[in-house]
């Protein structure tokens, strides 16, 4: 975490999320959230320059130390940090994924998808939408937030070690999905939506053959979790499965 001089504050993560997940599992995937969530909530603090201690959002976390360094850049700053006080930082770089384990980001892959069609390129800036919903906050990034349609991708697993963190990775998107409907519902102008960017579907788009027994598991999990009234589950085959849902669902405004 950095406070400039200006009082600008800027997070940089430690942790690789997709790596943390590999090397620990689901106990990554909670250590990657936690470590989020800490950081929002003391540069929520710092950026309010408010004179009080920071409160911690968990009974057990604690700011260790603070310290003053000059930098040519806050990127220099960012790295010099993590690259000297961070040994986790230093472990997870350092671990390698095997290629054939190691799931490119969905999100990307999907848009790449609705990207090299002609037909469905005007959909591209509708992907990682950022919404401010707390002020000075570190912002909402939506999947993909459409007029008919805001959705999270997820990739599943064929891994019997990742149904735990898959099932982890799916709660916290559908909480996610489920807290979006309330803003657009309730607060649409206060996070800055138009408005044709309001939709009415709500969905966790699920990339994999469903067929594998693995997958399945975690299919039948997420199901249990999701009401399927206001935030619907949608399982697809592939990448390209996912885009031509997205633009079947679009399209319906063009």
């Amino acid at each position: 975490m950095l406070q400039l001089t200006d009082g600008s504050v800027h997070v940089r993560s430690a942790l690789d999320a997709e790596k943390a997940e590999h090397a620990f599992g689901g106990a990554g995937v909670a250590m990657s959230t936690l470590a989020q969530a800490m950081c929002r909530s003391l540069a929520e603090h710092w950026a309010t320059m408010n004179a009080k201690p920071w409160v911690p959002p968990f009974e057990t976390a604690e700011l260790v130390r603070e310290d003053a360094f000059t930098a040519q850049s806050v990127d220099a700053a960012a790295a010099f940090l993590l690259q000297e006080q961070s040994a986790l930082h230093q472990l997870i770089s350092a671990y390698a994924l095997p290629a054939q384990q190691r799931a490119s980001n969905i999100v990307r892959r999907v848009r790449q998808q609705v990207k090299g069609n002609p037909r469905t390129e005007y959909l591209v800036p509708r992907f990682n939408r950022p919404l401010n919903i707390v002020d000075n906050g570190q912002p909402l990034r939506v999947d993909f937030l459409g007029q008919n349609l805001a959705c999270y991708f997820m990739q599943l697993t064929e891994s019997q070690r990742g149904i735990e963190g898959s099932a982890e990775r799916a709660f916290g998107k559908l909480y996610e999905l489920q807290a979006l409907r309330r803003f657009v519902d309730q607060r649409p102008k206060v996070i800055g939506l138009l408005p044709e960017e309001r939709p009415g579907a709500f969905e966790l788009v699920l990339v994999g053959d469903h067929r594998h027994p693995v997958r399945r598991q975690v299919l039948a999990q997420v199901e249990a979790l999701a009401d399927q009234k206001d935030v619907r589950m949608r399982p697809v085959t592939d990448v390209s499965a996912a885009a031509a849902h997205v633009a079947r669902v679009e399209r319906k405004s063009a």
